[in-house]
């Protein structure tokens, strides 16, 4: 997991927040199967909140493309 990256809380009802000292690009989120359930831009923000309530309770992985081109990836829980 990436120390420039903050992705909470963990265990999550209807948002997902997420925090990096560097520009955010992009932000994807992933079943554990792979499947993409949330694509968008970010606009090079270095906060941001995600509407989750409409995903299905399990644990999703949380991709995101920062702006230097570097990629990290951490989990989280929808319940």
């Amino acid at each position: 997991m990436d120390k420039n990256l903050t992705v909470y809380p963990i265990s999550t009802g209807k948002e997902l927040n997420i925090f990096s000292d560097d520009e955010i690009d992009h932000v994807k989120i992933m079943d554990m199967s792979g499947n993409i359930v949330y694509d968008r831009n970010s606009n090079h923000k270095t906060q941001n909140t995600i509407d989750i309530d409409h995903l299905e309770n399990a644990t999703y992985i949380v991709e995101v493309s920062f702006h230097n081109k570097r990629k990290s990836r951490s989990l989280f829980v929808k319940s």
